[in-house]
């Protein structure tokens, strides 16, 4: 029998730690803001799946993005997989696209990214915990992966909003910023997690689409915040609520950190919403 209740009550964090604890197979079922759905599929203490039916990112999409596939791959294996009755994922393993340990990386961006959603909307959401068999099985993630980085996120989160003050939704930049003094000054990371800042996305929105980790992102926004950067967009609404922010070519250091492909944007939807990876 299913147990219900509210986020803002037991978190998402609290129900992955009770799944992976009790090592049980079911289903939690988020229901948050503007009907998105989120669903988790949890076995023996691994993350086995997950739907989103307000995904911002596909498979597809976010591989373009990396530079693994084209436009006109994307679209013939798209069109396969829905002819074949395959997943894409498994489509892009069989062909060759990526190797297995690339795919995994990348499904972990997109669990990540729909599970900042969840976190950043628990105190207007609901949950649905389902025991019992499940059919999403395609991957195994332990769940104590993503615990860390979740919980290391909802400090950095609160620590931000400490920082900005009364306020809610998206980030934008301070309207007096000279941009082109701004972004010469600041670490070419911090420039990278910048250009994020476009007066949409939420922190974690934010979190989820920088080419850093949610952790590390949400550390820079506290710093830009500090230094009055960016500030939420309701406080800024008689201003323009983003500016163009130049990306430079990073400046030689002694050991380069190793940092992925911006990732941020969707180029369309192409799978249906809510369809598994």
């Amino acid at each position: 029998m299913p147990a219900y209740g509210s986020l803002a009550t037991i978190g998402v964090a609290e129900l992955l730690q009770i799944a992976a604890l009790f090592r049980k197979m079911g289903s939690i079922r988020l229901l948050l803001p503007g009907g998105r759905i989120i669903t988790v599929y949890v076995q023996d203490g691994s993350l086995s799946g997950l739907t989103d039916t307000g995904r911002v990112w596909q498979l597809g999409d976010l591989l373009g993005r990396l530079g693994r596939l084209s436009e006109l791959d994307t679209q013939r294996l798209v069109t396969d997989a829905k002819v074949r009755g395959k997943r894409l994922g498994q489509l892009l393993l069989d062909e060759g696209y990526v190797s297995r340990g690339e795919m995994e990386d990348v499904l972990r961006r997109l669990i990540m990214q729909s599970l900042l959603f969840a976190v950043e909307n628990e105190e207007s959401g609901e949950f649905e915990f389902t025991l019992g068999a499940v059919s999403q099985t395609s991957v195994q993630f332990p769940i104590t992966d993503f615990l860390m980085e979740i919980i290391s996120s909802v400090d950095g989160y609160r620590h931000l909003v400490d920082i900005l003050g009364p306020g809610e939704g998206g980030l934008a930049l301070e309207p007096g910023i000279d941009l082109s003094v701004a972004t010469d000054a600041l670490p070419y990371r911090q420039v990278q997690v910048l250009a994020h800042v476009d007066g949409d996305k939420t922190p974690m929105d934010i979190a989820a689409t920088s080419p850093l980790s949610p952790t590390e992102t949400l550390h820079i926004l506290g710093r830009l915040a500090e230094a009055g950067i960016v500030i939420w967009r309701n406080r800024a609404h008689e201003h323009p609520l983003a500016q163009v922010v130049p990306l430079s070519r990073p400046k030689p250091v002694t050991e380069p950190a190793l940092v992925e492909p911006d990732d941020s944007d969707s180029v369309g939807d192409r799978l249906t919403p809510g369809s598994f990876w």
